[in-house]
C-alpha cells in the first residue's frame, strides 16, 4: 500500500491546504497523516455513492475498504470523539493487510469485505498464532476488526479473543501486569554512554531518548515537544498534577503527542532535569520542536527509528527499546519515592510509602488510574505489608 509519507503533516511550515491536497490514493484509498474536505453528499467520490456502484463481491475490494474509511475513520469506535493520525493510519494499514492476506493466502479468494463474517476472522487467527504473533498483537488486531464489523453494520460479530483462539490459550487473555523489569539497566545497557554515542552521530535523536530517560516521556512526546514556553509554575499546572507533587515549584508542561491528546505537568524534581532543559531549550529555536529543522514529523520519526537501531536499540540487539527509558524512570521514581524496589526489581514486600509512590508514577506517566502503574512496576498483590507503612 502506498504510504502518506510525502503528504505528512509538516510542523515546521504550515502544511498544504487540505482543499488542495489529493483526497485519496491511486488504490482507492483515503490518505492518512492529513485532513481533507469531506465529499459532498451526492458527488461522485461520496463514500455512500461508491458502495452503490460497487456490486456485492466486486474486485475492486479496495475501493469498498477505502470508502468505508473515507466515511468513518475519523471517528472513535465508541465515544462521540475523534481519533488521531495514527490511529486512523494503523487501522487502515491493519485491515487493509487482513484483507489482502485473506483473498491471497486462502480459500476466501472473491471475499467482499462487507461479506466478513466469524469464519474469515478463524481463518486469519490461525494464521496469526502460526506466525507467533503477540497476544497484544492479536488483541489490537482484534479491536480493529470490531470497529470496522460496526461499520459494515455487524455491530457485535467480532468476538471476544477467547473465543477464537480458545479459553485455555495464553493468548485469551491481555495481561496489563508486567513481570519483568524492561528498563535498561535490567539488560545492563550503560544509558548515559549508550545516549552519548548516540548524540555524537545524531544530536537530536540523543535530545530526544535524553528527554524519554530525563522526564519518562514517551517517544512522540519527546519529538513534539516545545520546549520554550512548556515551563509552567506550580500555580500554572493541571491541579491533579501539582497536587500530587506539592513539594515542586516548576513543571514540564506536556500535550502534543500525549496518548489521547491528554496534557500532563510533570514535575521538575533535580538539578540534572533542568540542567538538560536549559540545554534543550538552547538547542530548540523558539516555537520549534525537538527535531531536525525542516524535517516533518513523519521524516523525525523515521530516522529516529533509523538511528537508535543503526546502535542496537532493539529486542534483537541489546534486548531493549526506546520505550524501555520509560520503565526506567517509572521504577526508579518509584523506589526512590517508596524506599525499596518494585516487584518487576526484585521486591519480595511492600514498601515503605507503596500505595502513595504507586499513585505519584500513574500521574507522572499521565495516567488517572493508579493501577496503570502495574504495568511498569508489576504487581503488588500477595506481597506482605510493611509494617511502617502507613498507606498500605
Amino acid at each position: 500500500m502506498t504510504t502518506a509519507l510525502a503528504h505528512a503533516v509538516n510542523f515546521w511550515s504550515p502544511p498544504m491546504s487540505s482543499k488542495n491536497s489529493p483526497r485519496t490514493l491511486h488504490n482507492g484509498l483515503p490518505r492518512t497523516h492529513t485532513h481533507s474536505w469531506r465529499p459532498p453528499t451526492g458527488s461522485p467520490s461520496d463514500p455512500d455513492i461508491v458502495l452503490a456502484s460497487l456490486p456485492m463481491g466486486t474486485p475492486d475490494y479496495l475501493r469498498v475498504i477505502g470508502a468505508y474509511f473515507a466515511k468513518y475513520n475519523s471517528q472513535h469506535s465508541k465515544k462521540n470523539k475523534g481519533v488521531s493520525f495514527k490511529t486512523m493510519h494503523d487501522r487502515q494499514r491493519m485491515v487493509v493487510s487482513f484483507f489482502r492476506e485473506l483473498r491471497h493466502e486462502t480459500p476466501y479468494r472473491n471475499l467482499d469485505p462487507r461479506q466478513l463474517a466469524n469464519r474469515h476472522i478463524e481463518a486469519m487467527v490461525a494464521r496469526w498464532l502460526e506466525r507467533r504473533l503477540s497476544t497484544a498483537t492479536i488483541h489490537n488486531y482484534l479491536s480493529f476488526l470490531r470497529t470496522f464489523a460496526g461499520w459494515i453494520g455487524k455491530s457485535g460479530m467480532v468476538r471476544e479473543p477467547e473465543f477464537y483462539v480458545g479459553a485455555d490459550s495464553p493468548h485469551a487473555h491481555r495481561s496489563e501486569v508486567a513481570t519483568e523489569d524492561r528498563s535498561w539497566s535490567a539488560m545492563n545497557v550503560d544509558i548515559a554512554a549508550k545516549i552519548a554515542e548516540i548524540a555524537r552521530f545524531d544530536h537530536w535523536v540523543g535530545l530526544q531518548l535524553e528527554l524519554e530517560a530525563g522526564f519518562g516521556l514517551r517517544g512522540k512526546e519527546a519529538r513534539h515537544l516545545k520546549p520554550h514556553g512548556a515551563i509552567v509554575t506550580f500555580d500554572a499546572a493541571s491541579p491533579r498534577d501539582a497536587a500530587a507533587f506539592p513539594e515542586c515549584r516548576t513543571f514540564l508542561h506536556i500535550s502534543a503527542g500525549s496518548k489521547g491528546g491528554r496534557p500532563r505537568d510533570i514535575p521538575i524534581q533535580t538539578q540534572a532535569q533542568q540542567e538538560l532543559l536549559d540545554r534543550v531549550m538552547k538547542l530548540v529555536p523558539p516555537g520549534h520542536y525537538v527535531g531536525r529543522p525542516g524535517f516533518t514529523s513523519l521524516q523525525n520519526q523515521a530516522r529516529f527509528y533509523y538511528v537508535i537501531r543503526k546502535f542496537g536499540i532493539s529486542k534483537a540487539d541489546l534486548g531493549v527499546v526506546s520505550h524501555g527509558l520509560r520503565h526506567q524512570y517509572a521504577n526508579d521514581h518509584f523506589e526512590a519515592d517508596a524506599g525499596g524496589p518494585s516487584p518487576v526489581r526484585g521486591g519480595m514486600s511492600r514498601p515503605e510509602g507503596n500505595k502513595p509512590a504507586r499513585k505519584r508514577v500513574s500521574r507522572v506517566l499521565g495516567h488517572n488510574r493508579e493501577r496503570a502503574s502495574t504495568g511498569y512496576l508489576g504487581s503488588d498483590a500477595g506481597l506482605p505489608e510493611a509494617a511502617n507503612d502507613p498507606a498500605a
